[in-house]
Order: structure tokens, then sequence, then C-alpha cells
């Protein structure tokens, strides 16, 4: 049974920073392959969700997108939900990236 995707409200916010970056400075095909490429991360991540790297200390999974994005994740099994946290740049301090660890 697929896990159930929760976007917490940051991960919406920078979700859609990052397609506004895109459309503002890249090409709408740039635009639509992200946005197509996170869709089926999703998919893959509600079948699989142990599939990315997972840090202890945090309790979350890391997928890296892109070289510039990742997103961070956790999972929880009452209900079986994963949650998105954050879409990260990854040219970012990841000393201000807050996952609360």
């Amino acid at each position: 049974m697929p896990y159930d995707i929760i976007w917490s409200p940051a991960a919406r916010s920078t979700y859609f920073q990052i397609l506004q970056y895109l459309d503002e400075h890249w090409s709408q095909a740039d635009l639509a392959s992200f946005q197509n490429h996170v869709s089926q991360v999703l998919q893959l991540i509600g079948k699989f969700p142990r599939m990315y790297e997972y840090s202890e200390k945090s309790d979350t999974h890391q997928c890296v997108l892109t070289k510039h994005v990742s997103l961070y994740y956790q999972v929880k099994q009452n209900p079986k939900e994963v949650e998105l946290l954050i879409f990260w740049d990854n040219r970012l301090d990841p000393e201000k990236l807050d996952l609360g660890e």
C-alpha cells in the first residue's frame, strides 16, 4: 500500500519559489522537466519511502533532485505518510538548513 504524500507549508512554499525562479530564468521546457521529475520522484517515494539517504540525527531522508535542489522528507508509520519538509537550494549554506536536529 503506497504512503500518502503530505506537503508541509515550508515544502509547498519552497517548491513554488523554485518554480518561480525557473520560470523567470530558465525555459518553459526546463520548468516542465523539473515539475515532471518531481512528480515521478514523489510517486517513487510514495511506493518506496526509504529509498533515499537517511539521517538518523534529523530523522529525515534527502533526495537530490538536481545538482541544485534537494528534497527533505520524513516517513511516518501511523498513518502511512511521507511528509515533505522542504525543497532546498544546495548552493545555500547548509548550516542554515533547519530540520529539527
